[in-house]
């Protein structure tokens, strides 16, 4: 793949993650008028994470091309190196405020394993880019997850203290399955919306809302146990009930959801970072937006 080709397929990724931060109402999580359910971030912080990610977003599409003829694991093994990095370098920036530490793991291992497909000649996204996820991420919970009790609880994170506690399994176990939220809901719901013709920004927050009344959002969980989790999930699936974003009652009902998340702190933050995978699979898959699409208005501004 030429170097070009490499960087555009970076860039989609790195887009994703910017974009994830843009869209509103995005009920709890932080967006363009407001910090949601959060007090020690907003998009400025989110913007500059985004900025320092981006140049390893496109190591791991490089990774991958190149290392595609090693074993998946193989490949697995060299993308978490490249994380660490990263992650390093994302906290550096942020002064140690967590902003996305979960969406480099989903972005940069589904970059990386992008990489690889594109280097077979195989399609992104399509089934067997999720398969190869599931692949490379074979035994992943069992190798990070299964010696954590030997372990002082104060030094576990907030996913190792529900695994331990709750058996949840978490981003790792969404990726050990092959990201099948992102595969069977938040993927279709994206394409779906856009196909309604609907704005960029309102598709994206009828996948965010299909996400949410899916996943067992570990972000969530962590804020408010399983009761919020309930509480997250039913109240999206009651916005979709209602019509999600295509309906002025859906529409009505999602900006209450975040007034009521962002009142009780609770943060989807995991339903986020699926979200901004959807998003990078369809720049990926699709190109990037036109301007016709970029410029369409939102419905919730009406």
């Amino acid at each position: 793949m030429p170097a070009t080709d490499i960087y555009r397929v970076g860039a989609c990724f790195t887009a994703a993650s910017l974009f994830e931060v843009c869209i509103s109402p995005s009920p709890g999580l932080v967006s363009p008028y407001d910090s949601g359910a959060h007090t020690d971030m907003n998009i400025f912080t989110f913007i500059l994470g985004s900025s320092v990610l981006a140049p390893y977003f496109t190591e791991c599409v490089t990774t991958g091309w190149q290392e595609a003829e090693q074993s998946l694991e193989h490949v697995f093994a060299e993308l978490r190196a490249i994380g660490v990095r990263a992650e390093r370098e994302l906290l550096q920036a942020t002064s140690g405020v967590n902003t996305q530490r979960g969406q480099l793991f989903v972005l940069g291992l589904s970059a990386g394993i992008a990489g690889v497909c594109l280097a077979k000649g195989v399609k992104v996204p399509s089934p067997d880019f999720f398969l190869a996820v599931k692949s490379a991420c074979r035994g992943l919970t069992e190798r990070d997850l299964s010696k954590l009790a030997k372990r002082e609880r104060d030094s576990l994170t907030a996913g190792e203290r529900l695994y331990m506690e709750k058996g949840y399994t978490g981003i790792r176990g969404e990726a050990e399955a092959g990201l099948p939220t992102v595969e069977r809901v938040g993927y279709p719901a994206l394409e779906y919306a856009l196909s309604r013709d609907v704005s960029l920004n309102d598709a994206a927050v009828h996948a965010l809302i299909s996400i949410m009344a899916h996943l067992a959002d570990t972000t969530v969980l962590h804020r408010a146990g399983e009761a919020g989790l309930a509480l997250v999930q039913e109240t999206a699936k009651t916005i979709l009930a209602a019509g999600s974003v295509f309906s002025a009652r859906g529409r009505d009902l999602t900006r209450q959801a975040h007034l009521s998340f962002v009142a009780t702190r609770l943060s989807p933050g995991g339903s986020g970072d699926l979200l901004s995978l959807s998003l990078a699979l369809h720049f990926q898959g699709e190109g990037f937006p036109s301007p016709p699409t970029l410029l369409r208005p939102s419905l919730f501004k009406g």
